[in-house]
C-alpha cells in the first residue's frame, strides 16, 4: 500500500506543512516537529532557508531522542547555504511530490522548480537482517556542512557521484563528505553509529551498460548501502524496496514507467546534462543518472 501527494509551495514552511499532512494522513503522528510510526522517528523543520530532517531513534515530548550523529539533511541549496555559490537555486513556487510506501515504510519528497531543477529529501526504515540499531535512515539533496570551498552536485564516469559540500546521490557522501549527508541507524560495532559506505562499485557495471544498446531499455537497479566493519570488509545495511537507480537517457523527467504490477516514477538527481563516461562540469548538472521511485497516483 501507498499514497502519493502532490501540489504547489510558495515558501519551505508551506513544504513542511506538506509532508507533515500528507505523512499524518498515511499512518505517522506528528508530536512537535518530529514524525512517527512505529520505531520510526524522523525529525523536520524549517531552519533559515531550508526544510532539513535528522533521524533518531524516539521521542520525548516532541524532542527527537538518540539523535543521528550524521549532519541533517536539507532541501535549500541556494546562494545563502553554498559556498562559494550556487547555480539554479531554488526559486518558489514549487511544485512537491510526496511518495509514500509501507512494508517497509519510505518516504520520498521531491520538489520541482525552474522546469528542469530537482531536490529531495527522502526517509524511511531499513528492513535488513541483524541490524542493532532501528534501522531508521535519512537522507537529502545536501547537508548542513557547508564549509567546502566549492560545491559540485554531478556524477563521477557517469554512475559515481560526488559532491565536495553537496551530493544528491543516495547515500553516495556517506563516506567521502564529513559525517555524510544522511544516515542509518545500524549500530554495528559502536553505539550510536549512523554511518554508511556507498555503493558505486557494484552498481556501476549495470549503469555504465544501461540503456540496452538492443532494445533501448534502462534497468532499475537496486539502491544498496553498507556499513564498513573493524575486519575491513564490509556489511549490508539497507536496500531500499521503493527506490532505484535509473539511467535516464531514454525516459523524460517525470516519466511513468509500469513493470509488471508496478508503477515507476522517474527524476534525474539534480538537474539533466548530457550523459558522459566522464564526470560532468560541477554544478552544470547531473548527467542521465536518476531515480525511479515507486508510484502510486492516477
Amino acid at each position: 500500500m501507498g499514497a502519493y501527494v502532490t501540489g504547489t509551495a510558495n515558501s519551505y514552511a508551506d513544504l513542511l506543512a506538506a509532508l507533515q499532512t500528507a505523512c499524518t494522513a498515511n499512518g505517522f503522528t506528528l508530536t512537535g516537529n518530529v514524525l512517527s510510526k512505529g520505531t520510526l522517528f524522523i525529525e523536520a523543520k524549517v531552519v533559515g532557508s531550508t526544510l532539513q530532517i535528522q533521524g533518531g531513534s524516539g521521542q520525548a515530548g516532541g524532542v527527537l531522542s538518540g539523535r543521528s550523529n550524521t549532519q541533517p539533511s536539507i532541501i535549500g541549496l541556494t546562494v545563502a547555504t553554498a559556498s562559494p555559490i550556487v547555480n539554479h537555486p531554488i526559486v518558489f513556487p514549487v511544485t512537491y511530490e510526496v511518495h509514500l510506501n509501507a512494508a517497509p515504510d519510505e518516504v520520498y519528497l521531491f520538489i520541482n522548480y525552474e522546469a528542469t531543477c530537482y531536490q529531495y529529501l527522502a526517509f524511511g526504515q531499513s528492513d535488513q537482517p541483524g541490524l542493532v540499531g532501528t534501522g531508521n535512515w535519512y537522507y537529502g539533496t545536501a547537508g548542513t556542512n557547508t564549509n567546502g570551498s566549492s560545491w559540485d552536485f554531478r556524477t563521477l564516469g557517469g554512475g559515481y557521484t560526488n559532491g565536495s559540500s553537496f551530493n544528491c546521490g543516495l547515500f553516495d557522501a556517506l563516506s567521502g563528505y564529513y559525517a555524510g549527508v544522511g544516515g542509518i541507524d545500524h549500530q554495528l560495532d559502536a553505539a550510536g553509529n549512523w554511518s554508511g559506505y556507498y555503493s558505486a562499485s557494484d552498481r556501476w557495471p549495470v549503469q555504465a551498460n544501461s540503456p540496452s544498446a538492443w532494445n533501448g531499455e534502462s534497468v532499475l537497479s537496486p539502491i544498496i548501502v553498507y556499513a564498513a566493519r573493524p575486519s575491513s570488509l564490509f556489511s549490508q545495511v539497507l536496500q531500499t524496496r521503493h527506490l532505484r537507480w535509473v539511467m535516464l537517457d531514454n525516459l523524460t523527467d517525470g516519466q511513468i514507467v509500469t513493470l509488471g504490477p508496478d508503477r515507476w516514477k522517474m527524476y534525474p538527481l539534480w538537474r539533466r546534462s548530457a550523459r558522459t563516461l566522464s564526470p560532468t562540469a560541477a554544478g552544470q548538472g547531473t548527467g542521465t543518472l536518476g531515480y525511479a521511485v515507486r508510484y502510486n497516483g492516477p
